[in-house]
C-alpha cells in the first residue's frame, strides 16, 4: 500500500535553521526528532529498553564484554543509494573520539575503543576493559562517511547547515529542507519495509499556546508536551498518551557545604519532602515519585515510599541534633545560626518551577530556603562541576539501564561523580555499584539495585525526587500506533512505518 500523506508534528523551538544531528545535539528536541526518523544506531531500544539490532543485523558480546562483534546487512543502503558499511561505523567512531567532539559525556564510553573490520559488513569493537553495558552505548546514530571524505572535523564543523546540504539517511526518512519555520523529511526509497507515510513536516512554533491553537484547528497532527505549560495549552478533544521517561530529577546535597556536612540535617531535609505533593504542585502531575537513583520507568528498579522503613520526621531528627524551632513555626536554628539553604537550579523548564514548589514545602517545615536560577548552558561548568552549591535540583537522562558507577562512585573527583561527599571513599558502596554494573540477570539487577539504593539512603548524598512523564497529544482522527508507556519519547517513532491517517 502506498500513501502520499505527510504527518505534521509541532515542536516548540526557536525558528531555524535548526541543528539536525542527534549525535552532535542529543538534547535538542529538533535533532532528537530528526534522529529518531532518519539516524538509527547499530542497536536501538527494544522492549523495556533492552537493546535490539537496529542498523546491525547481528550483535554479540565476547570475552565478558571486552569485545563486541556485529554484522551489517549486505542490502543496507543510505538514502542516496550507497551501501552502509563498516567504513561508516569507523567514521562514526573517529567522530566520537575526536578532541573537538562537543559532548564529553557522550564520547566518554568510546575512549580507547578500537574497531577491527573483517569486511565491509562485519567488524569487532575492542574495549580497553570489559563493559557489560556497552550495548546501550551502541545506540548512538551512525554517520555516513562518504559526504565528509573521511574527515571528522568536516562533519563536526558543518553541523549539517542548510548551505552544506543534508547528509544521507539510513532510517525510514531523510531530510529535504530546513527552513526557519519547518523541517521536512521524505520517505527513504532504500529503507525496508517502506514507510507508509510519504514524509514528515516538523513545524517550529514559538510557544505552547500557538501549538495548542494549531491542534484545535487540525493544522498539525501531533505534539509532545513535556512541561506543565505545554500540558496547559492542550485543547480539548485531542488524544493524550503518557510516556514515563528514562529521565530522573534529583536534589543533590553538597556534603562539603555547611550545614549539609551534618548527616542528620541531610536526613531531616529528605524526611521533609513529600514527593507526591511536589509532582502534583511542581510539575502538574507530569511525573512519578521516585525513591531510588533509577527512574520508575525501569521495571526492576521501581521502589516505593516505604522501601527502607519508616523514617523519623524532620522535626524529630533536627531536635535530636540540637536544633530549636522558635514559635510560632519559625525557622530551625542552632547556636544562633538559622537553618538556611539555597537550591541552585538550571534555567530549564520545568525545573525552576519545581524548585520553587520544593522551597515552599521546606519553608513550611522550618527550613529557610531560597532558589538561585542559573543559565542552563553554564550550570554544569560553573555550578555543578566545581561544587559551588548547597543544594542543586538537576535532571538527567542516561537511558533504560544507566551505569551508576560514574554517578555515585564514592571518593571520585567531583567532576566525575554526583557524590559530593568529602569523606574517604566508601568501599562498600563502590563494591555494590560494581556488582550492579556487572549483573546480567533481571533478578540480580533488582537485588543489587536495592543494596545500592539502601546505601545511598543511609548516607543521603541526594534526594531522588521524581521521574518525568511526557504526554504525546494527537488528533483523534490520526491513528498513531506504537506509543510506549515507558521509555524514551523518541521511541514513539519506532512503528513509524505503520503510521497512517
Amino acid at each position: 500500500m502506498v500513501t502520499h500523506q505527510v504527518y505534521q508534528e509541532a515542536i516548540v523551538a526557536p525558528t531555524g535553521p535548526s541543528p539536525l544531528s542527534s549525535l552532535l545535539a542529543p538534547s535538542n528536541p529538533i535533532a532528537e526528532t530528526v534522529g529518531a526518523l532518519s539516524q538509527p544506531g547499530l542497536l536501538k531500544p527494544g522492549p523495556q529498553g533492552t537493546p535490539v539490532p537496529g542498523l546491525a543485523s547481528s550483535w554479540r558480546a565476547l570475552d565478558g564484554g571486552a569485545r563486541y562483534s556485529f554484522t551489517l546487512p549486505h542490502a543496507g543502503r543510505w538514502s542516496n543509494g550507497r551501501a552502509i558499511t563498516t567504513r561508516d561505523v569507523g567514521f562514526t567512531l573517529a567522530v566520537l573520539q575526536s578532541a573537538a567532539f562537543p559532548d564529553s559525556a557522550l564520547a566518554a564510553p568510546w575512549r580507547g575503543i578500537s574497531l577491527y573490520a573483517t569486511s565491509f559488513w562485519s567488524g569487532t569493537f575492542v574495549l580497553p576493559a570489559p563493559a557489560p553495558n556497552f550495548s546501550l552505548t551502541a545506540e548512538v546514530p551512525i554517520v555516513p562517511e562518504a559526504p565528509f571524505h573521511d574527515r571528522p572535523g568536516l562533519f563536526l564543523h558543518s553541523d549539517q547547515r542548510p548551505t552544506a546540504g543534508f547528509a544521507p539517511s539510513s532510517g525510514p526518512f531523510f531530510v529535504t529542507s530546513n527552513t526557519p519555520d519547518q523541517i521536512s523529511l521524505a520517505r527513504n526509497p532504500y529503507f525496508h519495509p517502506s514507510p507508509l507515510l510519504a514524509g514528515f513536516d516538523l513545524d517550529l512554533e514559538p510557544s505552547p499556546a500557538v501549538v495548542g491553537s494549531l491542534l484545535s484547528k487540525g493544522t498539525v497532527d501531533g505534539w509532545l508536551a513535556a512541561t506543565p505549560q505545554d500540558l496547559a495549552a492542550l485543547p480539548r478533544g485531542v488524544a493524550q498518551q503518557r510516556i514515563t521517561s528514562y529521565s530522573f530529577v534529583e536534589l543533590l546535597m553538597n556534603e562539603g557545604a555547611r550545614p549539609l556536612s551534618d548527616p542528620l540535617v541531610r536526613r531531616a531535609l529528605a524526611a521533609a519532602i513529600d514527593r507526591r505533593q511536589l509532582v502534583a504542585d511542581g510539575v502538574a502531575g507530569m511525573g512519578l515519585p521516585q525513591y531510588g537513583p533509577l527512574p520508575q520507568s525501569i521495571p526492576w528498579a521501581r521502589l516505593g515510599r516505604g522501601s527502607f522503613g519508616t523514617a523519623p520526621s524532620a522535626t524529630a531528627l533536627l531536635t535530636a541534633d540540637g536544633y530549636l524551632r522558635p514559635p510560632p513555626l519559625g525557622v530551625f536554628e542552632k547556636g544562633g545560626r538559622r537553618l538556611s539553604l539555597t537550591i541552585s537550579v538550571p534555567s530549564l523548564d520545568p525545573l525552576p518551577e519545581a524548585a520553587g514548589e520544593l522551597a515552599k514545602m521546606l519553608d513550611a517545615q522550618g527550613f529557610a530556603v531560597t532558589v538561585a536560577e542559573s543559565p542552563a548552558a553554564s550550570f554544569m561548568p560553573t555550578v555543578l562541576g566545581p561544587g559551588k552549591f548547597q543544594l542543586a535540583m538537576v535532571g538527567f537522562d542516561n537511558g533504560p539501564d544507566p551505569d551508576l558507577v560514574p554517578f555515585w562512585g564514592s571518593g571520585l573527583d567531583s567532576s566525575q561523580s554526583l557524590n559530593f561527599s568529602r569523606a574517604p571513599a566508601d568501599p562498600i558502596l563502590n563494591h555494590e555499584l560494581d556488582q550492579l554494573a556487572t549483573a546480567t540477570t533481571t533478578s540480580a539487577k533488582a537485588t543489587d539495585y536495592r543494596e545500592v539504593a539502601q546505601r545511598l539512603a543511609e548516607d543521603m548524598p541526594a534526594v531522588f525526587l521524581y521521574t518525568p512523564v511526557d504526554v504525546y497529544a494527537h488528533l483523534t482522527s490520526v491513528h498513531v500506533p506504537g506509543i510506549p508507556r515507558d521509555g524514551d519519547p523518541a521511541q514513539r517513532f519506532e512503528d513509524v512505518v505503520r503510521w497512517s491517517t
